[in-house]
């Protein structure tokens, strides 16, 4: 997944165990209906990759592609609990992501479409008149 928005916060990196480092960073993703509500979304950099950050700087616009981890816990009490993360691998400046994909938006990427409630089919065909194919009008109205 693709995420285009403001690099709003560079945390430092934390060594978690000998072989496990993490870093965390905020993206102020704009919101294309009002910008008083804009998302800031926590991503996470690990091990080999905590270094991504090192060429960025606070306020500057990035393309951050990464991938949704998801794992449970089941606290003493047996309480089970569900943890996300958004583990970014790669980050690249917004300006250089838009030279290489100039039909991308400056801002984040679309959300998914999501499924209407009743199903679309294709419309059937058959052959037209002068022998080449044309769609089939079977809506009841």
């Amino acid at each position: 997944m693709e995420l285009i928005g403001k690099l709003e916060e560079i945390r430092d990196a934390i060594q978690r165990t000998a072989t496990f480092t993490v870093r965390e960073f905020v993206l102020e993703v704009e919101n294309p209906r009002n910008a008083q509500w804009n998302d800031h979304v926590l991503f996470q950099v690990s091990n080999n990759n905590v270094g991504l950050l090192d060429n960025f700087s606070v306020g500057q616009m990035v393309k951050v592609t990464f991938d949704i981890q998801g794992r449970r816990w089941t606290g003493q009490d047996g309480t089970q609990r569900v943890f996300n993360t958004l583990s970014a691998w790669r980050i690249e400046s917004a300006e250089n992501a838009q030279a290489a994909n100039p039909g991308q938006p400056a801002t984040a990427t679309a959300p998914a479409p999501q499924p209407s409630a009743a199903p679309q089919t294709a419309p059937t065909t058959q052959p037209a008149q002068n022998g080449d194919i044309a769609p089939v009008d079977d809506l009841p109205f």
